[in-house]
């Protein structure tokens, strides 16, 4: 009985090993391939970027962001390098910058060098000018005046919404609107930029922008 308990104490220790020595020959033998994902790659000043190494089979990685780029890497006293397999950062400069990607992997074989380019652009800032005479620090026409508007919103917006109180027609779309103002007053123009990817907007609102006179204080029937 003893001779039989021995040799099962000797089965059960050598399938120990076995497992024990199991983990690290599947890492030397590890299937190796690239996989790396990222979301997203055009973003506002003060955006997140999420970066991602689902390869398998790694040694060893290593994540390394432009210097002067305002870069923060959350989660992280060190905004230049990672090694995380997930990392998250924020840019808050306007600039275009690349990412480098390095990896070795348990399959020699298999390489990643790799640069992912980021787009950082400024928020929407919307603004506009018109042709309408300036006197003082006021636009100044008459009635029945045609008066083309501009935008020069910032930020690359792609779509426009303006209103124009007092003007015919009182909405309108495009970067540049022409609108003629047919009834004397002190009227207001508002202007909405969009941009849709990515996404952002901003309002300019600018009370008592132009004065429309009547056609008989310039001495016209």
């Amino acid at each position: 009985m003893k001779r039989y308990i021995r040799n099962f104490i000797r089965l059960f220790s050598g399938v120990l090993i076995l497992f024990a020595c199991q983990p690290e020959e599947i890492k030397m033998n590890e299937f190796s391939y690239v996989f790396v994902t990222w979301s997203p790659l055009l973003i506002n000043v003060g955006g997140e970027v999420d970066l991602a190494d689902g390869s398998r089979g790694v040694k060893s990685r290593l994540w390394t962001f432009p210097v002067g780029g305002g870069v923060d890497i959350l989660n992280s006293g060190n905004d230049v390098t990672s090694t995380e397999r997930i990392v998250y950062a924020v840019f808050h400069n306007p600039g275009v910058y690349g990412i480098r990607l390095q990896a070795e992997f348990n399959d020699p074989t298999v390489t990643l060098d790799s640069i992912i380019t980021v787009t950082v652009i400024d928020n929407v800032a919307a603004q506009f000018i018109s042709d309408a005479p300036e006197q003082g620090n006021q636009r100044v026409v008459i009635v029945g005046t045609t008066v083309n508007y501009s935008s020069v919103s910032t930020g690359y917006p792609d779509s426009y919404i303006w209103t124009f109180e007092g003007a015919e027609p009182s909405t309108a779309t495009g970067q540049t609107p022409s609108v003629k103002y047919n009834y004397p007053g002190v009227w207001d123009v508002t202007l909405i930029s969009y941009r849709n990817k990515p996404l952002g907007r901003d309002t300019v609102y600018v009370k008592n922008y132009i004065t429309v006179l009547p056609a008989t204080i310039t001495g016209e029937e």
